[in-house]
């Protein structure tokens, strides 16, 4: 089977060749399912169903392409196992392994909606923000169900496939730093207008993904037992926490700062209160990886 060679040669390879055919054959996979999407959405004059249903079309084939890479690639039994994907008790995680101690995913996700609260709390407090309550339960849920999708979906990318395939070639180090490189450029596959716009919160992802990938390593990329518990939960609830407050108009600028220390835009991964929080738990995952 020709396919069977592909993946097979293709691992074998250095890991810039590794990681370009990973996406060509993603790109190949994922191009009749594209066209066929647009198409329709085109024809029912429905473009953001299009697109809805063509995300959705590039995970699934991103998922199988994982797959197909682990097992024929690598000859692993359980591939997405291998990049952290195992719902075991420890990957769910509870009160007495929290946090940076091997936690899995619900005291992670709560662990990254508290971190949200300190920073626009903090802003609140200091008179950078103002607070406006209402009623957050249908927003909070919506929510939920947002963050959860984008972390499974970024977390099984960046920290699942990528980081696992980096490591097979570069240092610990190295794979943390390049995997959140990518990680961060990431976001900015966008219209260069929109690269300019957003290119502040480059420097607060990539802090972002440090922290992820180091949660990763923390939760047993180089033991028997790998979990994506912790860096899954903690992406979701800090996209859970931000939707929350963005999407209610929860907490509002004063104006007392100027925009580059709340966030530009109204995103705190473009502040300089947001990058700061961020650089010191960056600094303080690494350390919990040289004490490890």
């Amino acid at each position: 089977m020709w396919w069977f060679k592909v993946y097979q040669r293709a691992a074998k390879g250095r890991v810039l060749w590794r990681v370009f055919i990973f996406f060509v054959v993603l790109l190949v996979l994922w191009s009749p399912f594209a066209l066929a999407t647009y198409g329709l959405g085109y024809l029912l004059g429905q473009p953001q169903l299009a697109s809805t249903l063509s995300l959705i079309a590039l995970y699934v084939c991103f998922i199988g392409n994982a797959w197909l890479w682990g097992r024929w690639g690598h000859g692993w039994q359980r591939p997405l196992v291998s990049y952290g994907l195992c719902f075991a008790r420890r990957f769910w995680g509870d009160a007495i392994t929290a946090l940076f101690c091997g936690g899995g995913l619900i005291v992670a996700l709560f662990c990254g909606i508290g971190l949200v609260s300190v920073l626009f709390g903090a802003e609140v407090l200091l008179g950078w923000a103002s607070l406006h309550p209402r009623p957050l339960l249908g927003i909070a849920l919506e929510g939920l169900v947002v963050g959860i999708g984008i972390g499974l979906a970024e977390e099984l990318l960046f920290r699942g496939w990528l980081l696992t395939e980096l490591r097979m070639s570069l240092s610990r180090r190295s794979a943390i730093f390049w995997s959140s490189f990518v990680f961060a450029s990431a976001h900015f596959i966008k219209p260069l207008s929109e690269v300019l716009q957003t290119s502040p919160q480059f420097l607060g992802l990539f802090l972002l993904g440090i922290i992820l990938a180091s949660g990763r390593y923390v939760s047993g990329l180089e033991r028997p037992f790998s979990s994506l518990g912790l860096p899954l939960g903690l992406h979701a609830g800090l996209v859970w926490g931000y939707y929350i407050v963005d999407v209610a108009d929860l907490v509002v600028p004063s104006g007392r700062v100027p925009e580059w220390v709340t966030g530009i835009h109204g995103n705190p991964l473009s502040g300089a209160l947001g990058v700061t929080i961020l650089g010191c738990l960056a600094m303080w995952s690494c350390s919990k990886l040289r004490s490890e």
